[in-house]
């Protein structure tokens, strides 16, 4: 093996040189797996991983570096990214690269290790621009919601069966479920909405429609 390339592939305390080929070659490598990915993944659907696997790859990069041989910053780094998991609501894959970019970069300061920071941060920089998605054959559905917007969360029976769609049609311009999920240990459904309010008609309406039903347990809304 060339002294060149056994210097870089060993040694923990690097030079500037050798952490710029090892972040270069982080970027070079999640670019392959993500042009894999994209490959083997369906024409007809749009590409949300592909700069999240670039991410990734320059990130676990950084923090092997800021490790080291140090136990003591292995735990830290797990313990920081256990809050993150807990504490930001995060809703894509892309969205969580960044916030372990923001935990890897904190603790390359936090560990003196500046250099390391600044590199990654312009490796990152480079990845999110040379690295965007591949964009769906299909055109993605617009969001019906232009206007101002409120959030709206319903409790229903878990085997109820509609009831409230007519009445948020009526009292509503558009709308657009969130999410849905089961509450009270399964015992009951809790629905999320975005919606549009029509101009001539208030929250209060709205409630009190949906509350006549009798499937309808409990409501809560509020602009977002």
């Amino acid at each position: 093996m060339p002294e060149w390339l056994n210097q870089v592939s060993t040694e923990v305390d690097a030079n500037l040189p050798t952490l710029a080929t090892r972040l270069a070659l982080a970027w070079l490598c999640g670019w392959a797996v993500a042009l894999i990915a994209r490959i083997k993944s369906p024409s007809n659907t749009a590409d949300q991983l592909t700069l999240t696997l670039v991410l990734m790859s320059v990130l676990i990069a950084m923090a092997t570096q800021i490790i080291g041989d140090n136990i003591a910053r292995a735990f830290s780094l797990v313990g920081a990214l256990s809050i993150v998991r807990f504490r930001a609501a995060v809703s894509s894959t892309r969205d969580v690269a960044f916030v372990l970019a923001a935990v890897v970069v904190g603790m390359a300061i936090g560990a003196g290790q500046y250099w390391v920071s600044f590199l990654g941060l312009i490796t990152l920089a480079w990845a999110t621009q040379f690295n965007g998605g591949r964009p769906s054959s299909k055109a993605e559905k617009p969001s019906l919601l232009t206007g101002k917007t409120w959030r709206l969360t319903m409790k229903v029976g878990l085997h109820s069966v509609g009831g409230w769609e007519s009445e948020l049609k009526r009292l509503t311009k558009s709308y657009e479920i969130v999410s849905a999920e089961t509450a009270r240990r399964g015992g009951s459904l809790e629905l999320v909405y975005r919606y549009q309010p029509k101009d001539d008609t208030d929250a209060s309406q709205l409630i009190a429609a949906l509350n006549a039903i009798p499937t309808v347990e409990s409501i809560a809304t509020k602009p977002i």
